[in-house]
């Protein structure tokens, strides 16, 4: 008679510990890596707003223009405008907007920055004499515990607010002022041509 060989039940029980372990240790490191990668992920999103949020600055900062805004009835508002309540930061006039459909327009567009809740947004008009026309609002980054401009009059002193009487006069250069709850305090200088 041939003879059966076979685990015996402790040898089995040996084994699906062994197995356990392992497999608890694996899980362990894959979620680890999974962890770590989300919040490598997180700060990746977090710094490429922030790299597109000054790019957009300082694109549109660069090509300021000395347009005022007509707002009707003879009213008219500054080429650069700080006091605008709570809801603005900074509107401008600049130009540079693209016209790809070749559209009868002015290649001039008025842009506002708004701190709304933790988010800058980027607010923009086709029109420099937009009447209540609706902007096209593009969110930019989410975070921002405050922004603050300064700017460099033709005297180069630096005033907090752009209060020059002749509204056509625009500053020399911005400085622009971020704190951001991941990145802390980020100040950039623009100059302006």
């Amino acid at each position: 008679m041939r003879s059966v060989s076979g685990f015996t039940l402790l040898e089995l029980l040996i084994a699906m510990v062994i197995f356990s372990t392992m497999s608890l240790m694996a899980y362990a490191g894959l979620n680890s890596v999974l962890t770590s990668n989300r919040i490598t992920q997180a700060y990746e999103k977090d710094l490429k707003d922030l790299q597109r949020s000054m790019m957009f600055l300082e694109k549109d900062i660069r090509q300021l223009v000395a347009r005022p805004r007509h707002a009707g009835y003879g009213e008219s508002f500054p080429a650069v405008q700080t006091d605008l309540g709570l809801e603005g930061v900074l509107e401008f006039t600049r130009s540079g907007n693209p016209n790809p459909a070749g559209a009868l327009r002015s290649s001039l567009q008025r842009v506002r920055y708004v701190l709304d809740k933790g988010e800058l947004q980027r607010w923009s008009w086709s029109l420099v004499d937009h009447l209540d026309g609706k902007p096209i609002i593009m969110p930019l980054m989410n975070g921002v515990e405050n922004i603050s401009f300064r700017f460099m009059t033709k005297n180069k002193r630096w005033q907090t607010k752009w209060r020059i009487k002749n509204k056509f006069k625009l500053p020399k250069a911005v400085e622009i002022s971020i704190t951001h709850k991941r990145w802390g305090k980020i100040v950039r200088l623009i100059s302006i041509y």
